[in-house]
């Protein structure tokens, strides 16, 4: 009589292979899916330090235009030339603007018996805000843009 175990180990020997080359192509399409999404996850942290770095140079935009603004609109308003750190550059205007744009002077505002310290004493003429808009733009790598915009006044200034 023959032992039936056998013969059954040898029927079944090509379904293991089968099985084991099936459950290597699952593993292997999952492995290249994980080093895809390795290298998408790569590209949006390099993209956000990008940004960032970006944003960093606006901020510095709007510091060089708070620098210039005063109570003179004429020379507080000037545009702030593009200007390099390192890979980012920032200038004032707007992202859409090809050059950099003048600051908006939006006005003066007075405020009459301001008292600009203890001890001073009552101005009855008061004292002046001028008031401006600053736009700026930081560009850096890889097209990264971000762009700020303040209100800022200078004063207060004696009448």
């Amino acid at each position: 009589m023959k032992d039936r175990s056998l013969l059954r180990s040898g029927r079944e020997s090509g379904v293991a292979l089968l099985i084991a080359l099936f459950v290597m192509v699952i593993l292997s399409l999952l492995g290249a899916a994980l080093v895809s999404l390795s290298g998408v996850e790569h590209n949006i942290a390099y993209n956000a330090v990008w940004s960032e770095g970006a944003f960093a140079a606006a901020e510095a935009g709007i510091q060089a235009g708070i620098n210039q603004i005063g109570p003179n609109s004429t020379a507080s308003t000037q545009a702030v030339a593009a200007t390099n750190i390192g890979a980012y550059t920032y200038r004032s205007g707007h992202r859409t603007d090809s050059a950099a744009q003048p600051l908006t002077y939006n006005g003066e505002r007075v405020e009459p018996g301001y008292n600009i310290a203890i001890g001073l004493g009552y101005n009855p003429r008061g004292y002046s805000f001028f008031s401006y808009q600053i736009n700026s733009t930081g560009t850096g790598p890889r097209n990264a843009q971000r762009e700020i915009e303040i209100l800022a006044e200078y004063g207060p200034v004696p009448r």
